[in-house]
């Protein structure tokens, strides 16, 4: 027994150094003034871009009108996914009068699906990727909607805590946590996978690098990625009660088929926001009869229905 306590306490250590840090996150906004400034710094991502090793799909991409319209939207994809997945939604957005941005996360997009750089993708990367479209966003339109998808869902809304002048953020399907398992449990066992050297899990483990869906999606996941977007989740939690909602409007939109992202947290958080910010808080979740995705935005992941998916979304953020 005097072993077994003895060989457990290390563990013990390390579970409450890293269950009592949070890490710091920052942003500093720097949105761009005009149309022009907006194409400028849209032609800096691209360049960077340019020099990774990425698939076609894997850029970022702007669709724009030629001049600043009275909408634009960000678009930030999933973790595993690249900015690909947001196109169709994109170009419907873009024919209904709109510009759109979908900035590529730091390491998402390689033509490498098996790369070993995706795991060491952190949650302030996905705060740079929201923060970057926002500054485009700056000279592209007049009122800004925010559009985050699971892991991004979660920049999202830290975005809504921590930067005003955007108009609508609307989180789909937002991994605040792990469907099925209790929040003390992942946020013990994220922070414990952030101090612990990085491996990387299937999505599947039985069809690996043969999981149906789009060639440019990545089929497995680093545990420093997961863990650190839970960190990621964690401060948006704490900060609840102490930080407003900038945005003039925060949209939930999740499914009940959704076996990935705890659906249970997420309207407890939508509730408790709710209480304070009133009408500003809008949620909807698609019934289980319908069998919706987590995934609801990409055509090519099995079992997508994107056309009622896209009608809802349109309807939410007032298209």
């Amino acid at each position: 027994m005097k072993k077994t306590s003895l060989f457990g306490l290390p563990i013990l250590v390390l579970l409450v150094v890293a269950m009592s840090q949070i890490p710091a996150f920052q942003s500093t906004p720097s949105p761009a003034a005009t149309f022009d400034e907006a194409l400028a710094k849209f032609e800096n991502l691209r360049q960077d871009d340019s020099l990774r090793p990425l698939r076609p799909e894997g850029a970022s991409r702007l669709f724009h009108h030629g001049h600043k319209t009275e909408r634009v939207f960000v678009l930030l994809h999933g973790l595993t996914n690249c900015p690909e997945q947001f196109v169709p939604l994109a170009k419907i957005l873009h024919a209904k009068g709109a510009n759109v941005v979908i900035p590529r996360a730091r390491l998402a997009g390689f033509a490498d699906r098996l790369n070993n750089d995706q795991g060491h993708q952190t949650a302030q990367d996905l705060i740079d990727q929201a923060a970057v479209g926002l500054d485009i966003a700056g000279g592209l339109g007049d009122r800004i909607t925010l559009i985050g998808l699971s892991g991004s869902a979660v920049a999202a809304g830290w975005m809504a805590q921590n930067r005003g002048g955007i108009g609508d953020v609307m989180l789909i399907s937002p991994f605040f946590g792990m469907c099925g398992v209790k929040p003390s449990v992942i946020d013990a066992t994220a922070a414990t996978l952030s101090k612990l050297p990085n491996f990387y899990q299937w999505w599947d483990s039985s069809k690996k690098d043969n999981l149906a869906g789009p060639l440019y999606a990545y089929p497995r996941f680093g545990t420093h990625c997961m863990a650190d977007t839970i960190q990621l989740s964690r401060d948006v939690r704490t900060n609840l009660d102490s930080k407003p909602v900038h945005a003039k409007r925060l949209i939930f939109l999740t499914t009940a088929s959704d076996r990935g992202a705890n659906n249970q947290l997420t309207n407890e958080i939508a509730s408790q926001l709710k209480v304070r910010e009133g009408e500003k808080v809008i949620t909807y979740e698609f019934p289980e009869s319908l069998g919706i995705p987590h995934d609801m935005i990409d055509p090519a992941q099995p079992g997508a229905n994107t056309d009622l998916s896209y009608s809802k979304i349109l309807e939410l953020v007032e298209m």
